[in-house]
């Protein structure tokens, strides 16, 4: 054959031909590509016309080996081509091919000198990477609240049977004294009634003072009331019923509170298996249709590892042709990463939502919020 009869094979291949014209001459692709590469012209070959059947690592492979796949171009290669394309570039010029993909195919993500920023519409948009059905349950559930605007401060965990003493018994000493002293100053040295308490506490103080029918609470009596339930919890029934409720209010925050940090500290933990930090708030200057400038903040979070996340797409969709095999498919990191946890390529972010309040935390901040309600 000459290189007139290949160059009429090039056209003919060129022209959709390949079955009729080429294939039962050469039994295979691969055969035809090397005739053709003999005679220098494999850079004529219209590369969209080899069939879906014969696309594969080998295929791709005899292209890089011969300088072709330096020539080619993403927009007009071969569906089927485009990862294997993204993947030889990531390992041979690997900072001009992430600014292609973060220019051109998942968009939403930033390059900064330390690294890989996904720019967030809002907080919320990361809810969706944690395991949870249609209803939001579970950890995607309480990531949501924790995400949202309005998630701090939202009645995690409610205790319907607090009595004041539960507060006292968890006390340091100085607020042990503080409390003390508040009691004095309410109803020390005051007479109280008898018929209003059941408590021995109560009735011994009475008969102790020789006040028949009611009682004081004289400072010498204020360790033996912070020490006995009964009569503290009656106490704050009566007497000090304003005092009884706020020590209940102190006590349902401190849970509430304690709830709230935990499962934030599991959102973010969790979060962070594919992000690193928290999420950023860049001002930024706009200007108004008027002249006018305001200033808006934009949310970013940093990527842990983005190639990782990109190359384990590419490897696993290599010589894809449906739509969804290609990063512009998704268009975003957060897209991007809901079909790969659909396809089992990567996890979603789950842990076990807490029945209760940590208590370690609980005991901490009634200690802490102690002045803010007494």
């Amino acid at each position: 054959m000459s290189l007139e009869v290949a160059k009429e094979l090039v056209q003919s291949f060129n022209n959709d031909e390949y079955h009729d014209e080429i294939e039962p001459y050469f039994n295979t692709l691969m055969n035809f590509l090397k005739f053709i590469k003999k005679y220098g012209l494999l850079d004529e070959l219209d590369l969209t016309q080899i069939p879906s059947r014969e696309f594969d690592n080998e295929l791709f492979n005899f292209f890089e080996e011969n300088g072709v796949v330096s020539n080619m171009d993403y927009d007009n290669m071969p569906e089927q081509f485009k990862n294997n394309f993204l993947l030889y570039g990531l390992e041979n010029n690997y900072e001009d091919t992430m600014v292609f993909i973060t220019n051109n195919l998942i968009t939403d993500v930033k390059i900064r000198p330390d690294g890989f920023y996904l720019h967030l519409r809002d907080r919320e948009e990361l809810e969706i990477l944690f395991c949870g059905g249609r209803r939001n349950e579970g950890a995607r559930g309480v990531a949501k609240m924790i995400l949202s605007e309005d998630g701090l401060g939202h009645e995690w965990y409610y205790n319907d049977y607090v009595k004041p003493y539960q507060v006292v018994e968890e006390l340091d000493d100085a607020n042990i004294t503080a409390l003390k002293d508040i009691i004095f100053k309410e109803i020390g040295d005051k007479e109280l009634s008898l018929e209003d308490y059941d408590s021995d506490f109560f009735s011994e103080l009475s008969e102790e003072q020789g006040t028949e029918g009611y009682f004081r609470i004289r400072a010498e009596d204020l360790n033996g009331l912070v020490s006995d339930e009964d009569a503290f919890n009656e106490l704050c029934k009566n007497d000090l019923d304003e005092l009884g409720s706020n020590l209940r209010s102190l006590y349902w925050q401190s849970e509430n509170s304690a709830y709230e940090d935990e499962v934030y500290d599991l959102v973010y933990g969790g979060l962070n298996e594919y992000f690193e930090g928290r999420i950023s708030e860049v001002p930024r200057e706009v200007t108004r249709s008027d002249g006018s400038k305001i200033t808006r903040y934009d949310s970013y979070i940093k990527i842990r590892n983005f190639q990782s996340i990109i190359e384990t797409f590419l490897e696993n969709n290599k010589g894809g042709y449906w739509n969804d095999s290609h990063l512009e498919y998704f268009g975003g990191l957060i897209s991007l990463m809901v079909g790969m946890m659909n396809n089992d390529e990567i996890d979603c972010i789950d842990f076990r939502v807490p029945d209760y309040p940590d208590w370690d935390r609980t005991r901490k901040n009634i200690n802490v919020f102690f002045y803010d309600y007494i």
